[in-house]
């Protein structure tokens, strides 16, 4: 039984191979995958934090630009000039004007006007002293009269951010001083606007902006002084802010208390201002962390469905192989079931051996055609095939051209003396040439027979031929014809009857033999057939002399079926005729003494010791019975004699061949000399008795010779291979490696 085996790496392969097919593109592409979108989402979030403060810069800078605007209005105003500003009756007039302009900027505070060389400052709730705006109105912590009138002088305009103001003794708040000066771009203004903005509405107007932003949002000017700012990280304080490098445009990272911060600024190229973001770097790529777990998730998904497809093809792969395997190893274990190698390999080295041995197998039923041919014809010609579709069966797998219409046996006999030894190789010559021959409209296959002297040819006929007899004996005189030219020599051919059957063509070969007994009567060179002796009858027989002949050769033969049908014949005959009981008697009597003289010839007189028996009949169906009895004996007798004597000619070749085998000039043609035997019957009979051929039988008396040498002995090898029958030892030493798988040296020094 074929014990389990357990699955090889054979599975793991395919699925591997699966896997890294998959991996392969799919990291690759994952990878780019991954870092293009990481490094797109990135430059986004950049560009859009970019984007942010512009728009806070944008925002601001249309705001700054109102501011400037409105400036310029008060300046060319004819209702703000000092005069009708300071008038008792247009001052009036004048603050409400101012109020007007402070209501077209959604971010001013308080608007005020001051003009040089006076005291007053006017706002759009009235006028004030510059004491008295100090003291009542508003309260500065590092703004005091000197410095606020030498700003109010200023020549360009600034911005001038202030901390903690107290408006009127109660609020306090973060304000920016814009100052502008007026008439504005003149190199000599005689006032300044001043506006007053709260740092909360340009931070609420930074927060609109920027959203949800949890970094801090700075605003610095020219000096990179806080204009304003929106703090929500409170971890980073002014010196840190101060001590960072705001000239890289763009997002640049920087290092604040341990971590990483990303910094993003923008400069207004209208005033010069710097719009700065701050923040954790891991709060600024929150989104670009959040959408890399999302992208591997997805991808770590797919490489786990990739991984599951990767198995379930590897095994669907896998399955044939499996059960190609299965049935390789049906058998039972082999040497395919070696370590280390897997089903393929496995199935490829039993293919292999298949094809190697039906290589070896069409090439020895090829070298044994020829063989399994003279088997088949001679088993035809003894009828021991009865079988139509059996007989048609071998024909055709041995490729025997046939004609499936008429058949008859004809038997080529030369005299003795025509070929000795010197000329032994002609007889040879003869028979291959017969051995299958075609004449026109027939088919001739030649059977070397038993005794030197003649050869049985099975002749097959085209049934379209009108005259079948006469297309027979043109045939046989073609045969003979075609062998005096090859030979030289003029054979007596005895030819039996035509038939229309395969499974009758023994009885058509037992009439052939029995022509033979007339060569002696007839001229060498003499063709004869069956139907001319059966003309011939003798006025005392009431039977064909022809079956009296068939008779005979028929228990010479041990063929019991011919012998039976004879017998039967002759007998039915005799009834036919219903001759008187005289004539019926010496009848009864005549085939009495034909089968009584046969058998006492072949030796085999105790068949019939009881002769008064035989002769004391009652009727001819009693004496038809006990011949038939005697005749099926003596057939049985002369066949198991066959046997006994192929045994013994089979043991005595064995014999003389294991006597003789280590001669150099041993060969298969000296058998057949010292035997008697023709050199194709002699090949023939020993692969049936043997089951090999001479040739191989012979090699392997002398291989095992060699063998025991080189183990038991320390001949050289070159005398030893001489001493078995081998002249050339280069040619035997690839011969021995061969057929054992090493050196006659090494195979001395494994097995010494």
């Amino acid at each position: 039984m074929w014990r389990k085996r357990k699955k090889t790496s054979l599975l793991y392969k395919y699925i591997i191979s699966y896997l890294l097919v998959f991996l392969v593109p799919f990291l690759i592409m994952s990878l780019v995958i991954y870092f293009n979108s990481v490094s797109n989402l990135r430059q986004e979030i950049e560009q859009s934090n970019i984007n942010k403060l512009e728009q806070v810069e944008n925002i601001t800078n249309e705001r700054m630009k109102e501011l400037e605007t409105i400036a310029a209005r008060i300046s060319y105003d004819p209702r703000l000039t000092p005069y009708m500003i300071s008038h008792g009756y247009y001052g009036t007039e004048a603050i409400n004007e101012l109020t007007k302009y402070e209501a077209n900027s959604s971010i001013v505070e308080e608007l005020f006007v001051y003009y040089h060389e006076k005291d007053t400052i006017y706002s759009t709730n009235g006028s004030y002293s510059i004491d008295a705006l100090l003291q009542n109105k508003y309260s500065f912590n590092d703004w005091d009269k000197q410095t606020l009138l030498r700003d109010l002088h200023t020549k360009t305009p600034f911005i001038k951010p202030i901390e903690n103001v107290v408006i009127n003794n109660e609020h306090h708040v973060n304000m920016i001083a814009y100052l502008f000066p007026v008439a504005p771009g003149s190199p000599n203004p005689y006032g300044t606007v001043m506006y007053f903005i709260e740092e909360d509405t340009i931070a609420d107007l930074i927060k609109n902006i920027s959203g949800e932003l949890n970094g801090n949002v700075y605003i610095l000017n020219e000096s990179n002084e806080v204009i304003t700012s929106v703090i929500n990280d409170e971890s980073i304080d002014k010196e840190q802010l101060a001590a960072l490098s705001f000239n890289n445009y763009g997002v640049n990272t920087v290092e604040l208390n341990g971590k990483d911060h990303s910094l993003v600024s923008v400069q207004s190229e209208m005033s010069g201002w710097k719009f700065i973001t701050l923040m954790d770097t891991d709060e600024f790529f929150k989104r670009l962390d959040n959408t890399t777990i999302l992208i591997s998730a997805i991808l770590i998904a797919l490489l786990i469905i990739g991984f599951i497809l990767a198995v379930l093809l590897g095994k669907n792969q896998y399955k044939p192989i499996q059960k190609l395997f299965e049935i390789t190893k049906r058998d039972g274990d082999k040497a395919t079931d070696s370590k280390g190698e897997n089903e393929l390999e496995t199935i490829r080295k039993t293919i292999t051996d298949v094809f190697e041995d039906q290589q070896i197998l069409n090439n020895t039923m090829y070298l044994q055609r020829p063989f399994a041919r003279e088997q088949f014809l001679i088993r035809l010609l003894k009828g021991d095939i009865s079988d139509h579709e059996e007989i048609d069966s071998l024909i055709q797998s041995l490729n025997i051209q046939m004609w499936d219409d008429y058949y008859f046996v004809a038997i080529v006999y030369f005299e003795k003396g025509t070929f000795t030894e010197e000329n032994i190789d002609d007889r040879e010559n003869i028979f291959n040439l017969l051995s299958e021959i075609s004449l026109g409209n027939a088919k001739v296959h030649g059977i070397d027979l038993f005794y030197n002297d003649s050869m049985a040819l099975i002749i097959s006929l085209d049934r379209t031929q009108e005259k079948p007899e006469q297309l027979r004996k043109e045939i046989v005189s073609q045969v003979q014809l075609y062998i005096r030219k090859k030979s030289l020599s003029n054979p007596t051919i005895g030819v039996g009857r035509l038939y229309d059957e395969k499974n009758r063509i023994n009885r058509s070969y037992i009439e052939a033999l029995a022509t033979m007994e007339y060569k002696f009567i007839n001229p060498e060179g003499s063709i004869i057939y069956i139907e001319e002796l059966s003309s011939q009858s003798e006025q005392s027989l009431g039977y064909p002399e022809e079956d009296q002949m068939k008779l005979v050769q028929s228990l010479k033969q041990g063929d019991e079926t011919v012998a039976a049908e004879t017998l039967q014949s002759m007998f039915a005959a005799l009834v036919e005729r219903e001759p008187s009981i005289q004539v019926s008697k010496i009848i009864c009597f005549d085939i009495i003494n034909t089968i009584v003289k046969t058998v006492t010839e072949m030796g085999q007189g105790k068949h019939i010791s009881d002769l008064n028996r035989i002769a004391d009949f009652n009727s001819i169906e009693q004496l038809h019975q006990q011949l038939q009895t005697i005749v099926m004996d003596v057939c049985k007798e002369v066949d198991s004699k066959k046997e006994s004597h192929n045994d013994k000619m089979r043991n005595d070749i064995l014999d003389y061949i294991k006597a003789s085998y280590k001669l150099y000039d041993l060969s298969l043609e000296s058998v057949a000399l010292k035997f008697q035997l023709s050199v194709s019957y002699l090949s023939r009979f020993f692969k049936e008795q043997t089951g090999t051929t001479f040739t191989q039988y012979v090699q392997d008396l002398r291989m095992n010779e060699v063998k025991r040498l080189l183990k038991e002995t320390d001949q050289p090898i070159k005398d030893i291979v001489v001493e078995v029958g081998y002249k050339d030892v280069a040619n035997f030493t690839r011969k021995f490696k061969n057929l054992v798988g090493v050196t006659p040296g090494q195979y001395r020094k494994l097995n010494k």
